[in-house]
């Protein structure tokens, strides 16, 4: 793989990856979403922010997190890629959740 240039394989992953994320991201910035059950909207969230971290370990983006953490304000970078795999891992190692509201109202306390 070159630094810059995906192959045919990474370019096809990330397409769906990117696609995905932003059809999620479509969705949620709905007013309908709202209307749709805890455990759904949980759902989506929790897939955004799998595919959101997945997307981070590609090498590509991890030189641009690298280059922000030298042109944005201190931490800026930093505290958005961990707590996107923060919030990733829980939702998906401790599946302890039912629905979004659960989690924040437990995360709190």
């Amino acid at each position: 793989m070159n630094d810059t240039n995906p192959n045919k394989s990474e370019l096809q992953f990330l397409t769906l990856a990117y696609n995905r994320f932003y059809d999620i991201y479509d969705e949620v910035m709905d007013d309908d979403f709202w209307d749709k059950t805890d455990w759904e909207r949980f759902s989506k969230i929790k897939q955004a922010f799998s595919i959101y971290t997945e997307l981070l370990n590609y090498e590509p983006l991890k030189l641009v997190i690298e280059k922000l953490k030298q042109t944005r304000p201190p931490m800026e970078s930093e505290i958005g890629s961990e707590l996107f795999k923060f919030v990733r891992n829980v939702v998906a190692h401790f599946p302890f959740f039912k629905s979004w509201d659960k989690f924040q109202q437990e995360s709190i306390k």
